[in-house]
C-alpha cells in the first residue's frame, strides 16, 4: 500500500448527483466528492482545502493521477523536501523580547510548507493553496534540480518533484489535490 495523488483541473460542482443507496457517487469516474478524508485533513491542517467544499460533488476538465510511493517511501521524499527548503532560506537564530532564542524563517514559512506539513495518508489540498505550492515548485525548480544531483537516487526524488509540481499546476485552475 502506498500513498496515491489525484489531481484536478477547473472543478464544476454537480448540482444534482446521482447518489447510491449508501449517499456514495454512482458516477465516479467522472466525478468526486472530497468527503470524509477532506473533513479529517481540514480537521488536523486546518485551510489547506480552501476553495473547496468537502460536501458537495464536482466534476472536472482534466485530471492526473501518479503514485506518491509506499508511506515510508513518501516519507522519506517528503523529509529530503524539507531538506532542501532549508537550503533555499538559511535559517537564523534570533532572541526575542524576552530573550529567548528562537528560529526565524522568512515569512514565518518555508517554501512547500503546506506540503510538508500535511498528511501522508489521504486528505485535499484546495487550489488556494495549491497556487502557493506551484509556485514554490517552480520558483525553486532549478535549485531543486541542483540539489537532486547530490542525491544517490537515480533521478528519483526530482522525477517526484516534477510530479507535484504538475499536480499543483493542475490544481491551482480551481481545482484540487486528493491524497488517497
Amino acid at each position: 500500500m502506498g500513498l496515491d495523488i489525484t489531481a484536478y483541473k477547473n472543478l464544476k460542482v454537480v448540482e444534482n448527483p446521482k447518489l447510491d443507496e449508501d449517499g456514495e457517487i454512482i458516477n465516479w469516474q467522472t466525478e468526486w466528492k472530497p468527503g470524509e478524508s477532506m473533513e479529517w485533513s481540514e480537521k488536523h491542517f486546518n485551510g489547506r482545502g480552501e476553495g473547496i467544499d468537502p460536501n458537495k460533488v464536482y466534476t472536472w476538465d482534466n485530471s492526473l493521477g501518479f503514485p506518491a510511493g509506499s508511506y515510508s517511501g513518501y516519507g522519506v521524499w517528503r523529509d529530503t523536501l524539507e531538506e532542501f527548503a532549508k537550503t533555499l532560506f538559511p535559517i537564523k537564530f534570533e532572541n526575542d523580547s524576552n530573550g529567548n532564542i528562537g528560529i526565524v524563517i522568512k515569512g514565518n514559512t518555508h517554501p512547500f510548507d503546506e506540503l510538508i506539513n500535511f498528511a501522508d495518508n489521504e486528505g485535499v489540498i484546495g487550489y488556494v493553496v495549491a497556487k502557493k505550492l506551484y509556485k514554490d515548485f517552480t520558483d525553486n525548480e532549478d535549485q531543486a534540480e541542483e540539489f537532486s544531483k547530490n542525491l544517490k537516487d537515480d533521478g528519483y526524488w526530482f522525477g517526484k518533484y516534477q510530479d507535484w509540481k504538475e499536480a499543483f499546476e493542475y490544481a491551482s485552475q480551481h481545482g484540487a489535490v486528493d491524497f488517497h
